[in-house]
């Protein structure tokens, strides 16, 4: 019997049936919500039966969404969970209403019980700073929850369906083929900021996409063309006749079905596509802090028996004037989809403006560790050869990074440094030419928090008369404890902050300049150099013999860039010491710098065939080869190249193509010429295939490969590009021939 309720109104009660699935034992919970979608009640389903306070006179019948008891919902940081995120997680909503009144009994389907009961997901992760790796402390870390591909397929209205169907198959019938990236500008290189990549966002083993094709994805924020060559790798999709044929329905519901069905060939164009005219929805599930580490924790929700939750995360920070989006990057391409519950999410942030917890803890005692050149090469990567990692020189500004015990140091009357270099070599790297060691002189700042600013407190070089005096020119301050303000030192700008001199390689005397009709002169600058680090006094005296000073020279024990792990030291080895004397009194190391443009020239079709080099219409006979040749230049061989050729908009033709290195010998027949010259004889039929006539793409990129420790220098690049069509001769007619 119904009960009654103090204005005489009966209760609502229901019993509740799981007899579709009789092993079915789990306590279940109805979450009660009014017309407005606010959480009324909660009651339990106690031996099948479910009694609420919510009468039968109530105006409207309450939304009733039954689900698996959560057992310590406390430790769960979904505090409230409203009507949406209960039905995507499984629950199940009765219909209350039939037949003009109101339903004693509640069946729920075999298949939801079949999802259930629910299970808790371990998420957890860490925001760090992208320039540097620093933790960031007291984000507040937005995770939500990205609707469930097949999910939202299913809801898509008959349109964008239909529209979702079309744009599907162009791309299966006309995949994207390499758009030729167009050389950099010649007013100087273009430099990829690797921590700005933000498009794919991998985790291990991706549900989805190939690591390598994810990496591709992610690049396609900083360099043009890698869109068109990641979609080409991943546009060969091969669907059923079965598929095709329900794909290609005039019904939007036989479609929508079969691309919820087989939404992985949807998945990977989501990232692609940024500015696409779909939006996914997501429900944010809980609101967290990161801890003085950076890092994160929280146990959200998901049924045990269906996929783990796609989650999304973004980041705010205060910083002065309440709480700003400080990281929301693409949706598409940043869902971790079917996130591996437990696994640790990086974040990295690349707003200059958020301060790191401590970017620059203080070392013990007198040590000085020489860490790197910018971020990506570590000193332990730079042979006695000067190139990073045996293969690539330097070029452009050079940032050496330095970390100094500098509370020691300053405190035993040790407060400046001095970085300078000096030629040992020619261009080619080998012949002497020996120059005078050259302070580097360019200023070097530090900022600072000051209450809400952060201004800049310069490192030098130094004034020798006035305030801040040094007593010799040219000398740096070692970053003193405490800033002007009192408060923390923070690192805005990587190539600022982190910087403790600047090595500008492509100002020296007899670097490459640009005469129009002509191009980039030779770098006559090139060569292997040799820079040092040397520490002095209060009184501006050089530090000598630092191991009787109680100082300790260390480099890192693991290659740049650094992760998040443990970075070690060790004493510097003797190539890296400064000797003088049999005594230590310094820092040295080589780098071989080279600021080097590339060439590159596409040359016309020769061989057999019939030359026209002002149309590029060749006549060819059976048998006749197809002379190709391009010519790929680094006056000292550090670059490579790539060159391409292709029929219509396909591929590349694997005999007609080649890459390598600069000046080095081929390894498909195109042999190396004097002058970079490479070049050779193609059977015309090898390149026609099936066609009698075709048109054809060249393509060539040479790409230098010296750096400037962030990444390869880009604007050193070179392309071309050419096209030319090969066609049998017209048959002779006679006179007699209408």
């Amino acid at each position: 019997m119904a009960n009654q309720s103090q204005s005489g109104a009966s209760r609502l009660s229901f019993s509740v049936s799981t007899a579709q699935r009789p092993d079915f034992k789990g306590k279940l919970v109805a979450h009660v919500f009014d017309a407005n979608g606010t959480l009324i009640e909660r009651a339990p389903v106690n031996n099948g039966k479910l009694e609420l306070k919510s009468t039968k006179r109530d105006a409207q019948l309450p939304r009733v969404l039954i689900a698996p008891e959560i057992e310590n919902e406390a430790d769960c940081g979904e505090d409230e969970i409203g009507v949406e995120r209960l039905l995507k997680l499984g629950a199940y909503e009765p219909v209350l209403r039939r037949r003009g009144g109101v339903l004693d009994r509640i069946v729920i389907p075999g298949q939801v019980l079949d999802i259930w009961p629910f299970c808790f997901c371990w998420v957890r992760g860490r925001v760090i700073r992208a320039s540097d790796n620093l933790a960031v402390c007291n984000a507040r870390v937005h995770i939500c929850e990205v609707d469930r591909l097949p999910w939202w397929i299913l809801r898509l209205p008959d349109r964008d369906a239909l529209r979702l169907r079309d744009d599907l198959l162009e791309i299966i019938k006309n995949p994207p083929i390499p758009v030729p990236q167009p050389p950099d500008p010649i007013d100087g290189p273009r430099f990829i900021d690797p921590g700005s990549l933000q498009g794919f966002n991998p985790q291990p083993d991706p549900p989805i996409f190939d690591p390598q094709v994810a990496l591709r994805f992610a690049e396609q924020a900083a360099e043009p063309g890698i869109q068109a060559r990641a979609l080409a790798q991943t546009a060969s999709i091969d669907i059923s006749a079965e598929l095709q044929s329900q794909l290609l329905s005039n019904s939007a519901a036989t479609v929508r079905n079969a691309l919820s069905e087989n939404w992985r060939l949807v998945a990977p164009w989501l990232c692609i596509w940024p500015h696409w005219w779909w939006r996914f929805r997501c429900d944010e599930i809980a609101v967290v802090d990161t801890d003085g580490y950076g890092n994160f924790e929280r146990l959200i929700i998901y049924p045990c028996q269906g996929d783990h939750p796609d989650l999304y995360f973004w980041v705010e920070y205060d910083l002065g004037s309440g709480f700003e989006t400080v990281y929301r990057p693409h949706i598409g391409c940043n869902t971790y989809w079917n996130y591996d519950c437990g696994t640790e999410v990086t974040i990295r942030i690349t707003d200059p403006r958020v301060p790191a917890c401590d970017p620059e803890p203080p070392l013990q005692g007198k040590q000085v560790v020489v860490k790197s050149i910018g971020r990506t090469v570590a000193v332990r990567e730079v042979g006695g050869d000067g190139l990073a990692n045996g293969t690539a020189p330097f070029g452009h500004a050079l940032e050496p990074r330095v970390d100094f015990g500098r509370e020691a140091l300053i405190a035993s009357g040790i407060p400046y440094y001095r970085w300078s270099y000096r030629r040992r070599t020619g261009p080619d790297g080998t012949t002497p030419d020996v120059g005078p060691w050259t302070p580097m002189t360019r200023s070097v700042y530090r900022h600072y928090k000051d209450g809400t600013a952060y201004p800049s407190d310069v490192m030098g070089p130094m004034p020798t008369t006035g305030p801040g005096a040094a007593p010799e020119e040219n000398l740096f301050r070692i970053r003193p404890v405490d800033s002007p303000s009192g408060e923390e030192w923070v690192v805005l700008n990587e190539r600022v902050d982190l910087a403790t001199a600047y090595f500008d390689t492509h100002t020296l005397p007899g670097n490459p300049e640009y005469t129009d009709g002509v191009g980039w002169s030779d770098d006559l600058a090139a060569g292997l150099y040799e820079l040092k680090l040397e520490l002095f006094d209060n009184a501006g005296n050089l530090v000598h013999d630092w191991a009787a000073q109680g100082i300790d020279l260390r480099i890192t024990d693991q290659d740049a860039p650094f992760g998040t792990g443990t970075i070690t030291t060790s004493p510097a080895p003797v190539s890296n010491q400064l000797i003088s004397a049999g005594h230590i009194d310094g820092f040295r190391m080589l780098v071989r710098v080279d600021n080097n443009r590339c060439s590159a020239q596409i040359h016309p079709i020769a061989g057999d065939v019939t030359p026209d080099a002002d149309c590029g219409f060749h006549l060819y006979d059976s048998g006749d080869d197809a002379g190709l040749s391009f010519t790929a230049r680094h006056p000292n061989e550090f670059a490579t190249y790539q060159f391409g050729t292709g029929r219509g908009t396909g591929s590349a033709i694997a005999i007609a193509s080649t890459s390598g290195t600069v000046g080095q010998a081929d390894g498909n027949g195109f042999g190396a010429g004097a002058g970079f010259l490479y070049a050779k004889d193609v059977p015309v039929a090898a390149m026609l295939g099936a066609c009698p006539n075709a048109a054809f793409w060249e393509r060539l990129d040479v790409r230098a490969m010296a750096t400037n420790g962030y990444s390869t220098l880009t604007g050193y690049n070179a392309a071309d590009n050419a096209a030319f069509a090969l066609a049998q001769p017209c048959p002779d007619h006679g006179p007699d021939d209408v």
